[in-house]
């Protein structure tokens, strides 16, 4: 089971960045990704979106080349340039042909070491993100992801939107971006990823001639790893909207960081509880027997910090009240009484036979060396995984779910008409209903 797993080489440049490198013989194709190990959880207060920013405006234009020249450079070579920045680290990747390693390594130096942050294009770029977001604003489903976020989390590093908000849109200037820049892209928490038909001597040669010598910014804000001080009381909470016929609900609680040791036990119990689609518990419930929905999920995100466990879903604003009530009883059982033998031995075949369809690409394999680099995780990470999935007991599991689903705790936010479902709301608990978030 393990003849398809990648070999992953690991190397310190000169000047003390970490180089990993996987070699990869399939396609005759490159994938290098610059890593900053942080992400839009250093946005300062009241300026949601800055290191997402930051990371557009370094694709579009450096020192020596402005937008349109290293566009037409990139293209030329039918070479992919993104940046974007998440929770946790900010990515900066370019993808092309193998034969062009050489310039595709240069490209990418250049634009991590020497970005020109050009007035025009920061005030373009402004303009799209204004335009995406009021754009957003006709999306239920993406404003109620965002205003649960905003809701559980306050004014902690988790409680925004990565891609900014309309509302504190013009705080952001191009100096917030290169404060952001000068701070966190530095070689003591960066580093360099490469997948490809390349040999890893060949890459180290590479990166130590056009990295080795660059130092960065710094020092990077110190790592956020805690628990933040105050989240939002549980309840339920109605942000009203007469104009939707529908309701967008999001109901959830703390959950854990990624490096926790029930990681592996929590996820296949999560699986079960509302990941796994048409075989899930709440999918089983809601849409199944009640027909009460045409999908529900649940899902942790696991970061560096701990992130939301969260179950999303959206019903005809009448059956809003009993929606609600049936995702905590779907909870409830599963943190009370575990789950069976044979929804177990599904979420482990799901997830040991998808494994391998993650490795598949020079962009997937990268992908999860990132994760693994980020995270800690150990390079021999994907030599385990399986094992791990595998070493998963119906003990295990019925533990975690004990222990970190929590069904009493929960904060749930309904984004629908209070004319229509207010009173059904406030008959199975407080309801507090909200103007704005």
């Amino acid at each position: 089971m393990t003849d398809f797993l990648p070999e992953i080489h690991q190397a310190t440049l000169p000047g003390g960045m970490k180089l990993l490198g996987v070699e990869y013989d399939r396609v005759p194709w490159l994938s290098l990704t610059f890593m900053a190990k942080r992400g839009a959880e250093t946005d300062p207060l009241g300026k949601p979106g800055v290191a997402d920013w930051a990371a557009e405006l370094l694709t579009l234009g450096t020192a020596r080349r402005n937008q349109l020249q290293l566009a037409e450079d990139i293209e030329s070579r039918g070479a992919v340039l993104n940046a974007r920045s998440g929770w946790d680290a900010t990515l900066v990747s370019l993808e092309g042909l193998s034969e062009d390693f050489p310039e595709l390594m240069g490209t990418l130096a250049e634009v991590v070491q020497t970005p020109g942050f050009p007035e025009d294009e920061f005030s373009l770029l402004a303009e799209r993100r204004r335009g995406e977001l009021v754009h957003q604003q006709n999306d239920p489903r993406e404003m109620a992801n965002i205003r649960y976020l905003r809701l559980f989390f306050g004014d902690s590093p988790y409680g925004h939107a990565v891609s900014g908000d309309l509302r504190n849109l013009d705080n952001i200037g191009v100096a917030d971006l290169k404060e952001f820049y000068r701070r966190e892209f530095t070689r003591a928490t960066a580093t360099l990823v490469v997948v490809g038909m390349a040999t890893f001597d060949r890459v180290k040669e590479e990166a130590a001639r056009l990295w080795g010598n660059w130092t960065g910014g710094g020092p990077a804000s110190p790592p956020y790893d805690a628990t933040p001080s105050s989240l939002a009381a549980p309840g339920i909470y109605l942000l009203d909207r007469p104009d939707l016929t529908q309701s967008e609900i999001r109901v959830g609680h703390l959950g854990l960081p990624r490096t926790h040791p029930d990681y592996f036990p929590l996820k296949l119990a999560n699986y079960i509880l509302g990941e796994g689609g048409f075989s899930s518990r709440l999918m089983a419930r809601i849409r199944s027997d009640l027909g009460f929905t045409y999908g529900i999920r649940s899902s942790f995100s696991f970061r560096r910090a701990p992130g939301p466990f969260t179950v999303s879903t959206f019903t005809p604003a009448a059956n809003t009240a009993q929606v609600v009530q049936e995702i905590r009883s779907v909870i409830t059982d599963v943190h009370h009484n575990g789950v069976t033998n044979q929804e177990l031995a599904e979420a482990q075949s799901y997830y040991v036979g998808h494994f391998p369809l993650g490795l598949e690409t020079s962009r997937g394999i990268g992908r999860q060396m990132l994760s693994i680099d980020l995270y800690d995780l150990g390079t021999d990470y994907l030599k385990r995984y399986c094992d791990q999935i595998r070493g998963v007991t119906l003990k295990t599991a019925a533990a975690a779910a004990q222990d970190h689903l929590q069904p009493d705790n929960l904060v749930t936010l309904v984004m629908g008409p209070a004319a229509v479902c207010a009173d059904s709301l406030r008959d199975i608990g407080p309801l507090k209903i909200l103007d704005e978030i």
